[in-house]
Order: structure tokens, then sequence, then C-alpha cells
């Protein structure tokens, strides 16, 4: 009396148990697209259809716009060996920075650059590393290579260049994108006679230096020849740019900032916001001047009567009539007193990171709090190489 025939209980147990639940494929995409490299490269083999999906490249392009919101940087770290340069590629958090005052050098020799035989960082784009490698015999020739960390991928050596006369030396190497024409580009640059600056433009896929018009001008760059301590372009809107000395002598000689635009490879000038003294040792200041990027303006900054310095912001890029002070600093906001020679100015978020050629640790300072955090000294990191770096599962190959 009361209790339920079997059947029907049987029926009630069945129409308690969850349902299997089938996600269309667009969402699925939307979903994993908002997770980091590594388990996505896991989830490659889940099956067939998950593999397309990832390796998607409109499915690449929407990660790559998630993670870039990712705050990642890197330098290079160096260890005394008897190989001419023995550099690590260091990925890290600025956010971690900020709390450890320092990072952690990688023990895995994953991240060796030797054992990819190249020996340098050009640059990184959309989390591509394009390495520079060079052989022991006066570097008469270099190669090229294209590596993803995140993704553990590198390409095949390409990019072959040559300096029979004068070997490889005095050539600088730049990294840059196009994003008219989804091109990866390499600039090689190397200090001519007569205030000049010769130029070469590789794009990947077709191999070939081709020489453009050289710059009527002297890249602070090509004074340094230390890789770890010169002045690196500004990569921005599609563009490299660099502070330069133009003028015919050191009379008339003054500072200029070269834009190159990596579309259609042809180059501007910009004025600094005031006018400043071209000659390489500057006497009116301790420290030269530069150019930097910061919350996506090009930025010109100097020394202010060697108290402290000003940045000025390009509130329109390639208008000289918009420029802009944004940032007025003394050296005690900075807790330091810079030395004779030049620094690099980084940026992520609210925290500005400055590096100084002559020191073995970094600055770190929120300028919006006035927090500030000095890093602790080691002399294997490289401080003045540090720079953007987003992880992605942006391709090596090249063709």
């Amino acid at each position: 009396m009361g209790t339920q025939p079997p059947m029907i209980r049987r029926r009630h147990r069945r129409s308690n148990q969850p349902h299997s639940v089938i996600l269309p494929e667009d969402l699925n995409g939307e979903i994993l697209s908002w997770l980091p490299v590594k388990p996505l490269m896991k989830m490659k083999c889940v099956s067939k259809s998950w593999n397309t999906l990832i390796s998607d490249p409109k499915f690449v392009k929407l990660h790559l716009t998630r993670s870039a919101r990712s705050s990642y940087s890197y330098l290079v770290s160096y260890e005394k060996s008897k190989h001419d340069g023995d550099y690590s590629f260091v990925p890290f958090s600025i956010t971690d920075l900020f709390k450890n005052g320092t990072v952690t050098l990688p023990k895995d020799p994953y991240y060796r650059l030797i054992n990819k035989d190249c020996r340098r960082v050009v640059g990184s784009c959309n989390g591509l590393v394009c390495l520079l490698g060079y052989d022991d015999d006066q570097r008469k020739e270099t190669w090229l290579r294209l590596w993803n960390p995140a993704t553990r991928t590198i390409s095949d050596k390409f990019g072959y260049f040559r300096d029979d006369m004068h070997g490889l030396k005095y050539w600088k190497f730049e990294f840059g994108y196009n994003n008219s024409t989804d091109t990866y580009k390499v600039v090689a640059l190397n200090r001519g006679s007569n205030m000049t600056t010769e130029v070469q433009v590789l794009s990947f896929g077709n191999n070939i230096w081709r020489k453009i018009q050289s710059f009527l001008a002297m890249l602070l760059q090509s004074y340094c020849y230390d890789h770890t301590k010169m002045y690196t372009g500004v990569h921005l809107n599609c563009t490299i740019n660099w502070l330069a000395v133009v003028g015919n002598n050191n009379l008339d000689a003054r500072f200029a900032i070269i834009s190159l635009d990596l579309g259609t490879e042809t180059h501007t000038q910009f004025s600094p916001p005031i006018d400043l003294p071209g000659a390489v040792s500057v006497k009116v200041s301790s420290v030269l001047p530069g150019v930097c990027a910061l919350m996506d303006s090009l930025c010109f900054y100097h020394e202010f009567e060697r108290t402290g310095f000003v940045i000025w912001k390009m509130t329109k890029f390639g208008d000289e009539n918009s420029w802009t002070q944004f940032l007025k600093f003394s050296y005690d906001n900075l807790q330091m007193n810079f030395e004779c020679g030049h620094f690099n100015i980084y940026e992520n978020g609210d925290t500005m990171v400055f590096v100084h050629s002559q020191q073995d640790r970094a600055i770190l300072y929120n300028w919006r709090n006035n927090r500030v955090v000095k890093t602790r000294v080691n002399k294997k990191i490289c401080w003045f190489s540090i720079n953007n770096y987003v992880e992605s599962l942006v391709s090596t190959c090249c063709e």
C-alpha cells in the first residue's frame, strides 16, 4: 500500500541523473581563449576537433588579444663561460618583481641561447622572440631564428647576413611587426660616414635583405656597443623610433627622433619638445636623453638641472605640436642619484621601471602612489635589456 511499483521507481532514479551538455564550438573557443598557453598545448591532445580549434589562426589571434592583458616582461641574464656572451632569456612578471624585489633566474637549460646556437635577443613581438646567432670567425656572418618560449617551438636558421669588409661588430638589429600585413620584420642598422646610418630590412617569409633609404642621422644606439647597455628602438603603432643626433658637425648637432614605418619602409623625423645640444658628451647634463613608450604614446625624457628629469608625451603620434609634459621627477623621488650615462624607462600599468647603464639593479616607481622599490643587486641580470613579452600561440613558421 503506499509503495511505488518497481518500474516507476526505476524511471524516477533515471530522471535524476545529470544530462551531458555539449557546448557549441564557438562557445568552446571563447572559453579556451582565456586560458594560458601551457594548458592549451595539453588540450590539443584531447581530440582532433580541439587540436584543430586551438591551431586555427583566428583562435591564435583571439588568444593573443586576451594574453596581451597579462603583465609579462623579459630581460636577459649573463653567465661567465668560455662562450662569447652566454645569455639566457628570462620571462617574469612586473607584479612579482614589485613584490619580491628580484626575478628568479631559470634553471632550465632550455632558456639558454647558446643551446639554440644563438647569442643575442633581438626583440619580442606577439610572443615571438627573435634570436641572433653568429660564427666565431670575426663575426663575418649572422643568422636569425624565431622562437616561441611558451609553445617551445623554434624555427630553422634564416636571414643569413654578411659583411666581409667590416664584420658585423657595428651592425645593430631590431625586431618589429606590421599588423596591416601581418608581417614580422628585422631591421639592420650600421653607423655610416658623415652622420648617416645604413639601413636594411628583412621581411619574414621572403628571406631577403633589402637596402632602404639611409637615415641622415646617427642613432644613439650606435654609440653603445655593449648589447645589454644600448639604446634600442621603441616599437609603437607599426613603427620603430630611435633618438638620434642630426647635423653636419658638433657645432650645429641636435637631437631628433627618427621614426621608421614598417609598412611603407620609409622614415620621418620628429623634433623633441625642447631644444637640447646634440653633442655626444652633453655638457649641461650628466644623463643622455631618450625615448620610450608609455601608455601607448611615444615619450621623450631628459634630465633637468641635474636634480631630476622630465617626461614629455606625444599625445597624437607624428604631430610635433602635440608634445605635452607628462611627469616630472626629482632624483629624491626615486631615492637614487643617476651617474653619467644613459637609462631606459619601461612602463607596466601604473609602474615605471628605471634602469641605468651603470647600475646592477632597477628602480620600480608607482607614479600614482609614489611607492618606490629597489631591486636587489644581481650582477648576472642585465636590467638594461628589459622589454615587453607576452605568452602566445603564434607560430614560428616564417614561410
